[in-house]
């Protein structure tokens, strides 16, 4: 890409110094910086990007985007611009050739159900023998293979390349999690989305956002966004069980297809039945009524379901061959997942993080569980502290509570459980400053029959402890290991590192 076509999609901007005569990248990254890529010097919470524009161009970089004026050496390229990350998302399209417009584009906002619905999508797109990637909270994939990714929704510049790495593996359908950050943050920025999916809004990110409202309002983006070209075949699909629904139907000129759990919705299921193995349903769609046998656990996961169906109906096809895949679908890892079934107790974990989605969980759970119920949470440091008491209430609505900090930070382990234990309605709990050691306490309080929820987590691969630093944690590894040394010891060999 030549660098004179890159200057002059901007009307406003001012230049100084010498520009390569072409492009090939670009990246606000300076570790990922090289002789052929433009450094997007974006201006974040924690970090300048313009702080490391020495070590960009000791890497070679010579075309610099920033919101100011620095002083660089003249051959060098600095372009002087009102809002960097805008300018990059619109710079990464013209470099990677638009490779969105190959795909089919899927976005998930919403505060619970994004990965499982995310996730739902990209394996049942798969199972109907296409193409897929898929991109949020559990990574980066390409079909079946799998890559970290740092953020629900990356940086501007990292989501592009990702969405130009799975077009140059030839997939047909990219699904990703569209967070209220990545919003508010313009990381989806040039995206065109083909569906947007909305699934709840409760409570949650009040440290980053002012008020319930706007969280909403930010949501609502997703659906704005899509534009107004309606010779463009585009879809909403909206919570019919959440107002906030009403709000998103008037913010796009799209056909809106509405999902929930009454009949007022254009899907909706009857005839429910389940157990932790999975649920049994009819779906009722406007094209009929289904029978539908899920693998997957819980009413709101029929919601999610619902979701993931919906989504290739839209893409054309029919309800009936979809349905079929569905029995093959794998459970989603760490969400309400179910460890090792051939062990004397239930372990259940779940990345509920939220008073709403720790609710459902406890209301799915709880119909199946023959001994007593024992719930461990977390609060997270360094966010919302409003919700604490009402985390630690809901979590009371098992017979036996565990509190612990999840990712502290900063902030006082101590504090963080405090909160939780300010909210509870009964005194059958106790509180541990270290999340491994509460995690143990429970597996070891439990007696056959019993069933454990640890919530927050799911197979979140670390702790944020002080200053940052992220220190190896696997919930489910740490419950199996206690699980086996207690009812397996005779069998189980520890291994050196759980990680």
């Amino acid at each position: 890409m030549k660098s004179t076509m890159l200057l002059s999609l901007l009307k406003i901007k001012t230049t100084y110094g010498n520009f390569p005569e072409t492009v090939r990248d670009i990246t606000a990254d300076s570790r990922e910086t090289h002789e052929e890529a433009v450094f997007a010097a974006i201006k974040g919470q924690q970090t300048d990007g313009l702080n490391f524009v020495e070590d960009v161009i000791k890497r070679g970089c010579r075309f610099i985007i920033a919101d100011r004026y620095v002083d660089l050496p003249s051959d060098v390229g600095l372009m002087v611009v009102k809002d960097p990350s805008k300018t990059a998302a619109l710079f990464a399209e013209y470099i990677y050739d638009f490779p969105h417009e190959s795909q089919t584009m899927i976005g998930v906002t919403g505060t619970n159900g994004k990965t499982t619905v995310s996730t739902m999508i990209h394996n049942l797109s798969m199972a109907l023998g296409k193409k897929s990637a898929y991109l949020g909270t559990n990574g980066f994939m390409i079909n079946d293979i799998h890559m970290v990714s740092a953020n629900t929704t990356p940086e501007t510049t990292r989501l592009h390349k990702r969405i130009k790495e799975a077009h140059e593996n030839d997939t047909e359908v990219f699904t990703m999690e569209v967070s209220s950050h990545g919003l508010k943050l313009g990381r989806t920025f040039g995206i065109d989305f083909d569906i947007a999916i909305f699934t709840n809004l409760t409570q949650d990110h009040l440290d980053f956002h002012n008020s319930m409202e706007e969280y909403g309002h930010i949501k609502g983006l997703l659906f704005s966004q899509l534009g107004q070209d309606v010779k463009k075949h585009k879809y909403v699909v909206l919570n019919n069980d959440d107002e906030w629904s009403l709000v998103y139907k008037d913010m796009t000129p799209f056909e809106t297809i509405s999902y929930g759990m009454e009949s007022t919705a254009d899907f909706y299921p009857s005839d429910i039945k389940g157990s932790l193995e999975g649920f049994n349903f009819t779906l009722n769609t406007p094209e009929g009524s289904f029978e539908v046998n899920s693998p997957f656990v819980g009413e709101y996961n029929i919601q999610n379901l619902m979701c993931a169906v919906i989504s290739e109906w839209l893409q054309g096809y029919d309800i009936e061959h979809i349905l079929s895949a569905v029995p093959e679908m794998k459970v989603i890892d760490g969400r309400l997942e179910v460890l090792d079934p051939t062990l004397p107790i239930n372990i259940i974990i779940d990345f509920a993080h939220t008073p709403d989605a720790l609710r459902k969980v406890i209301n799915t759970v709880k119909p199946f569980v023959k001994g007593r119920l024992i719930c461990l949470i977390g609060m997270t440091g360094e966010r919302d502290s409003s919700k604490g008491a009402e985390m630690g209430e809901i979590a009371t609505l098992a017979d036996y509570a565990v509190f612990t900090p999840d990712n502290p930070a900063n902030d006082d382990p101590k504090m963080l459980v405090k909160l939780l234990e300010e909210g509870a309605a009964h005194d059958n709990y106790v509180s541990y400053t270290d999340r491994e050691e509460g995690i143990i306490h429970a597996v070891n309080k439990a007696e056959p029959g019993d069933t454990i929820i640890l919530a927050c987590k799911g197979r979140e691969p670390y702790q944020i402890m002080e200053n940052y630093v992220k220190v190896p944690h696997r919930d489910d590894l740490i419950a199996l290991d206690a699980a086996y040394r207690k009812y397996r010891s005779e069998e189980y060999v520890v291994s050196d590192s759980k990680f």
